[in-house]
């Protein structure tokens, strides 16, 4: 599961010009949420051990920027680590959306139904 996710002044920005951006005005990175796989532990460590927290447990949800893992989030206690070197409120806050789309049986991800589901009505 891939969540790729860019701030409203970015889509905006689009929507003004075909490069996407005026002169001289720069685009956010784009940030990546998915969930840490279970040999990406050592990701989470890192950050824990720089937030100076707890290691996180449970199935995780991980924030990248430029494929660098800066926030995770336990989907198990709801608990945060960060990176304190980097802007991370966007990443987290994101974490946390992504958290309660999840925990109300959300569909990590899928908008639409898959081929072969009983409901899909394909032609």
């Amino acid at each position: 599961m891939r969540t790729m996710v860019t701030a409203p002044q970015d889509r905006e920005a689009a929507s003004r010009d075909g490069a996407g951006r005026r002169d001289g005005e720069h685009c956010a990175p784009a940030i990546e949420l998915r969930l840490l796989c279970p040999h990406e532990a050592r990701l989470v460590r890192r950050l824990a051990a720089l937030d100076d927290a707890p290691e996180l447990s449970g199935e995780i949800l991980v924030a990248l920027i430029g494929g660098q893992a800066v926030a995770a989030f336990s989907l198990l206690d709801q608990r945060v680590v960060a990176n304190p070197f980097l802007p991370t409120a966007e990443a987290v806050a994101l974490l946390r959306l992504r958290a309660g789309q999840l925990a109300d049986g959300g569909t990590r991800g899928r908008r639409f139904p898959r081929p072969g589901w009983a409901g899909w009505r394909g032609h």
